[in-house]
């Protein structure tokens, strides 16, 4: 009898026991928790943070306008493109027809030796590449004046003009101005031009830090 009594009250001893994940035993746990613990433990002090968050503005501050620059030179290589072969379209009819096309027929003569299109997109000279990116491109017509590349970045002129040395001598003249929401003042213009007489082309890219539209056209 007295043995179970002994066993029946190291039983109820064993449940009384406090469990270690009890309120008490944590709250406790928090209480002997000192200061000097609580330091030492790893973390950012809002000194440290601003100081990274000022270094991430210095770094994007630098970074993001040379990657708007990369990004601008990239799309100017699409007018150069467009610009030396309409040079190199009108050299090569000069070549066989002994003169440059005429100057209401530009597209027409070009287009003999070199095929040109354009982003049709009604909106495409205001609006650019957020109309022409998912446009099909279109063949530029005979009658066309000037045209959007096919990116909507640029706008294509052309004319045949004199030269100022010597007003005799006609000159194929074209330009590609950036075109199209805010590419059109922060991007940079080509130019291109061939000398009938003096067998002298040249196409310019103008740098980044020239930007916007070119008014004039060039002169060989």
């Amino acid at each position: 009898m007295s043995e179970m009594f002994t066993s029946a009250l190291n039983s109820n001893a064993h449940i009384k026991k406090p469990f270690f994940l009890s309120p008490k035993i944590r709250l406790n746990k928090i209480k002997q928790l000192s200061i000097t613990e609580l330091k030492a433990e790893n973390g950012f002090t809002l000194v440290e943070l601003i100081v990274v968050v000022m270094m991430i503005g210095i770094l994007s501050s630098i970074a993001i306008p040379q990657f708007m620059s990369a990004a601008n030179k990239a799309k100017q290589k699409e007018a150069s493109t467009i610009v030396a072969t309409m040079v190199k379209a009108a050299t090569a009819y000069n070549t066989e027809y002994g003169v440059l096309p005429e100057a209401d027929a530009i597209i027409e003569g070009l287009e003999e030796y070199a095929q040109f299109q354009k982003c049709g997109e009604a909106t495409a000279e205001s609006r650019g590449a957020a109309v022409c990116k998912d446009a099909i491109p279109v063949k530029v017509q005979a009658a066309d004046v000037n045209f959007i590349s096919t990116s909507g970045h640029y706008l294509l002129e052309y004319t045949i003009g004199a030269s100022s040395a010597n007003e005799e001598n006609p000159i194929f003249q074209v330009r590609a101005n950036p075109s199209g929401g805010t590419y059109a003042r922060d991007g940079s213009a080509v130019t291109g031009c061939y000398n009938a007489v003096e067998g002298v082309s040249k196409v310019t890219e103008f740098p980044a830090q020239d930007k916007g539209p070119q008014t004039d056209y060039p002169d060989c």
